[in-house]
């Protein structure tokens, strides 16, 4: 039964959170620049093998040294990025959730107080981030049982990644620790609610998807309306997957955000007392 009231709460606990996003569409707005900039290093990144530029690609077309140093880099730098908006999302979210009203530029603020902070975090978890990725596909470059046995290695260190970094960024803003300090904090605060954290997550991308899912089939159907103005009803639909996707990802910091309160607090930030949620069961709050 524990387990079932467990994903009973995390699941609800995502509707509230996707709801509180709707208190403060700028952190839509947050995610839509990272979204934006994320997109301009991922061009960045990719053109000048895109281009077949010389000092990028040798006469065999494969990636040159420099051409991979600037693929890190601008893996890096995209790293970064994502890391700046999520602290943005987190900080303003830590306002509301104590009672304020946050302004558009009060995340932005709290972000750049910390940039010195995002950035070391942010090459670190893109190094991690990076290697992963460069494991998982020397897994799938195996054959028979040494890939599959592979590739659950690297899922399994994947996972417990995520695990371990899964209160960093509220650690770093919010308390204005350092990486290492964070780190360890994070990981302790993890183990005491790893139940909720787990189910937030899965039910914030289960309700995401769903709604993705929803506007992609009503997309092809108001193509199919339109006619020849069919790229009215793609365009629409482009735009409605953006916001889904948006909202989705502002509502898992949200979410992060709560769970960090109720653990340092034990008691739920006050907006989740107002929309039905009044208690949680975790461990004992720290102290």
């Amino acid at each position: 039964m524990g387990f079932f009231d467990t994903i009973g709460r995390g699941w609800k606990m995502s509707k509230l959170s996707m709801s509180v996003v709707k208190k403060d569409p700028e952190l839509i707005v947050y995610m839509f620049i990272c979204g934006f900039m994320s997109l301009i290093a991922m061009i960045g990144m990719s053109a000048p093998q895109y281009l077949k530029q010389s000092w990028a690609i040798d006469s065999q077309e494969q990636m040159t040294p420099a051409y991979m140093g600037f693929v890190f880099v601008g893996y890096m730098t995209l790293s970064i990025v994502v890391t700046f908006w999520n602290s943005a999302i987190v900080a303003n979210s830590h306002i509301r959730l104590t009672g304020g009203d946050p302004k558009f530029m009060d995340g932005v603020s709290a972000a750049m107080s910390k940039i010195h902070i995002i950035i070391v975090w942010g090459v670190i978890a893109g190094t991690v981030g990076l290697l992963l990725k460069v494991l998982n596909q020397a897994a799938r470059n195996q054959k028979g049982g040494s890939a599959i046995f592979a590739m659950i290695l690297t899922a399994i260190g994947a996972a417990v990644w995520w695990m371990m970094t899964f209160f960093m960024i509220p650690h770093m803003i919010i308390e204005n620790k350092s990486v290492g300090e964070s780190l360890k904090s994070s990981k302790q605060m993890f183990h005491k609610s790893w139940g909720e954290n787990i189910t937030s997550g899965l039910g914030i991308g289960l309700i995401g998807g769903f709604f993705v899912v929803v506007i992609v089939i009503l997309t092809f159907v108001l193509m199919s309306v339109l006619g020849p103005l069919w790229y009215v009803g793609l365009a629409l639909g482009v735009c409605g997957v953006a916001i889904a996707i948006a909202w989705t990802n502002a509502a898992e910091q949200v979410a992060v955000t709560a769970l960090y309160l109720y653990s340092k607090n034990g008691v739920m930030p006050q907006i989740y007392q107002d929309l039905g949620m009044t208690q949680f069961q975790m461990g004992s709050p720290t102290a």
